[in-house]
């Protein structure tokens, strides 16, 4: 087990110099000044939530504290109540907002729970916000809303898991009739990863984390494809800030998994960095994939199949694993000889009609499926008007070749990072087991989803996205995480 942190290249517990090494970057002018000037990593990182304030708001001003209901400690304490008296105890009044639960009796991040908070925003207000993945982004765009008429407002987060990376995205990913979408967000002026608190969070929460960081060995792929078609506009400097991930992902993916000082703090810079790669690159693509977009379309299809949302992270480095094997398969297999590239451009209505026939199931009135429609027809759109990039592609096709395999690593790489952490290798293993039918449903039809272009929509494009793909992706990746998991 690695026991000691090592040191980083863009470490984010030096934010200034961090922001030094990368307006010094060629892209340098391509990405804007973003608000995040503090983070605080530490064994008592939270203790310094009064200081940050004090900096962030002169003299003593009321704060809002943003929260679930969800019971939480750090060490002995109360950690929801540890933070108040914290605030009290610095002579600033407190005011708490706690996110409703919806029927399901979970805290869904949608337009009606931003709103709650949306109306409890003042003017002179400070924010805090005390959770994860949906209380950060709930928390997040509410304040964004406020900021575009109102002067700003300070914001702090507190991070009680390592579950993703959405604490340095400014971006929030927001439920619309039931579709997840990703939005414009903001970032907090100040991050706080306290490790005491981490460590105390349920153990499932840190391997998501590793999960999410894990989209890494497809997403960067995905993303490049995009930008050969002129969908998507890749950017260098944020698979160079990624570049600390990439190093230190796998030697600590056991000191993680076991929750050890070095491994948690580790872990929190590696949240930090996948978080800004995307803040610097305007969208969420540098770590959002088709992994994540199928971990949207479990959860979209989750209560119809009667189960709860799982985790977001845990869901993202499963999905991970179809993914790497899938976009291998297509760059070890693809022959241009063999592509009709008149075929590769669907009818508009044909697909309109593929897209409202996938989601018909989960919602009968169709609003889903139009939803779905409504984005998924910007990107047909656009790729219609890419034959001439499809042709140059395929024509340059062993340089092309040579580029993705520099960006997506043999799958064997990814099994081993998921292996060493002890994340699980099934669906059906997740916290929130998902029957393999179901998982296979999402991994055929996300990609008519939404409108960013992935992998999945080169290999629907080429007719290769059929059942009998499915099935071998799926039997070529049971192979691999069954020799690699542990015996005995």
């Amino acid at each position: 087990m690695t026991a000691t942190v090592p040191e980083f290249r863009y470490d984010p517990a030096d934010m200034a110099a961090l922001r030094g090494k990368l307006q010094a970057l060629p892209e340098a002018a391509r990405f804007t000044r973003f608000e995040l000037d503090r983070v605080e990593v530490g064994p008592d990182a939270l203790l310094a939530l009064p200081a940050v304030l004090d900096d962030l708001a002169q003299g003593p001003g009321q704060v809002l504290v943003v929260q679930d209901a969800t019971p939480m400690r750090r060490g002995d304490q109360d950690l929801k109540d540890l933070v108040h008296r914290l605030l009290a105890d610095a002579g600033r009044e407190v005011r708490t907002v706690v996110l409703e639960a919806g029927e399901d009796g979970q805290v869904h991040a949608d337009e009606h729970t931003v709103d709650q908070v949306f109306h409890e925003l003042r003017p002179g207000l400070s924010v805090v916000s005390v959770g994860s993945g949906t209380v950060t982004d709930v928390a997040k765009h509410a304040v964004f809303r406020h900021d575009e008429s109102h002067e700003r407002l300070p914001l702090v987060f507190i991070a009680t898991a390592n579950t993703m990376v959405a604490y340095t995205a400014r971006m929030a990913v927001i439920a619309k009739h039931g579709v997840k979408r990703t939005h414009k967000s903001r970032l907090a002026d100040a991050l706080i990863m306290d490790i005491t608190i981490l460590r105390d969070a349920p153990p499932e929460s840190g391997l998501a984390g590793i999960g999410d960081a894990a989209a890494m060995y497809v997403s960067f792929g995905d993303w490049w494809l995009g930008n050969r078609f002129g969908l998507g506009n890749y950017l260098e400097a944020s698979s160079d800030l990624i570049g600390d991930v990439r190093t230190h992902l796998l030697p600590y993916a056991s000191s993680m998994g076991e929750r050890s000082p070095a491994g948690l703090e580790v872990q929190s810079r590696l949240m930090v960095l996948c978080g800004l790669s995307a803040t610097i690159a305007g969208e969420s693509a540098p770590l959002s994939g088709y992994e994540h977009v199928i971990s949207h379309m479990l959860d979209m299809s989750a209560a119809h199949y009667g189960r709860p949302v799982g985790t977001h992270g845990a869901q993202v480095g499963m999905a991970v694993l179809p993914c790497s094997v899938a976009f291998n398969l297509l760059i070890d297999e693809l022959d241009p000889a063999d592509v009709d590239v008149d075929a590769c451009y669907p009818d508009p209505d044909a697909m309109r009609a593929e897209v409202l026939a996938a989601f018909a199931p989960l919602d009968p009135t169709r609003a889903m499926g139009e939803e779905c429609w409504s984005d998924y027809a910007k990107k047909l759109s656009g790729w219609r008007g890419a034959r001439a990039e499809l042709e140059s592609f395929l024509a340059d096709w062993p340089a092309e070749r040579d580029r993705l395999r520099e960006l997506v690593p043999p799958t064997e790489e990814c099994v081993e990072a998921l292996v060493t952490a002890g994340l699980p290798l099934r669906f059906e293993e997740l916290p929130t087991p998902i029957p393999e039918e179901q998982a296979r449903w999402a991994f055929a039809n996300a990609h008519l989803m939404r409108n960013r272009f992935s992998s999945a929509d080169l290999l629907h494009f080429l007719g290769r996205l059929d059942e009998g793909f499915v099935d071998r992706v799926f039997t070529r990746m049971h192979e691999l995480t069954d020799r690699a998991r542990p015996r005995g």
